[in-house]
């Protein structure tokens, strides 16, 4: 009887210490799968670079009367670098963005959908004088016949620009 109980309780204890490691092991292996994915994930993607540049004041083109806009602009880029090359044409980039802002009458600027008409009119010019042309997608737009071919060539993935986004820091009409 004894011999049967130590046994059976050294089979258990064996068991259990058998079943630990592999418990742990089950738990510590979607935790290391967790902990990894991340880990591939961030690895893959770098945070996102951003190029503030000094506010931008304009009369507008309104015709009713002088207003201005005070408007804040920072560059989201795809890649750090790209940073030396656009500050190498800061002076001839902050004219057409000027250029852009002044055409503008408060109106225009005011709804949401003339502040991301002018978000990618800001990409457009930003990168106009390094000699990246964008396609004016807007203008193609107000063609009849443009909106089919256009939704053809939106099958493809849009081309890439080392400009990704504009975001407005401040936006002030007055």
């Amino acid at each position: 009887l004894v011999v049967l109980l130590l046994v059976g309780g050294g089979l258990a204890v064996w068991l259990m210490k058998s079943k630990a490691p592999a418990d742990e092991e089950g738990e510590g292996a979607p935790a290391a799968a967790a902990h990894h994915a991340p880990a591939k994930h961030d690895a893959k993607k770098t945070p996102p670079t951003f190029m503030p540049l000094d506010p931008f004041t304009v009369n507008l083109a309104d015709k009713e009367g002088e207003r201005f806009a005070q408007i804040a602009v920072t560059l989201e880029l795809d890649d750090a670098h790209f940073d030396e090359q656009i500050k190498a044409y800061l002076p001839a980039i902050r004219n057409n963005i000027l250029m852009v802002l002044a055409q503008k009458t408060a109106a225009e600027l005011l709804t949401r959908e003339g502040k991301e008409l002018l978000a990618r009119q800001i990409i457009r010019e930003a990168l106009r004088p390094m000699g990246i042309e964008v396609e004016d997608e807007d203008a193609a737009e107000e063609e009849p016949a443009a909106p089919k071919k256009k939704s053809k060539k939106k099958a493809k993935a849009p081309p890439s620009y080392p400009i990704k986004s504009v975001q407005f820091a401040s936006f002030i009409i007055q």
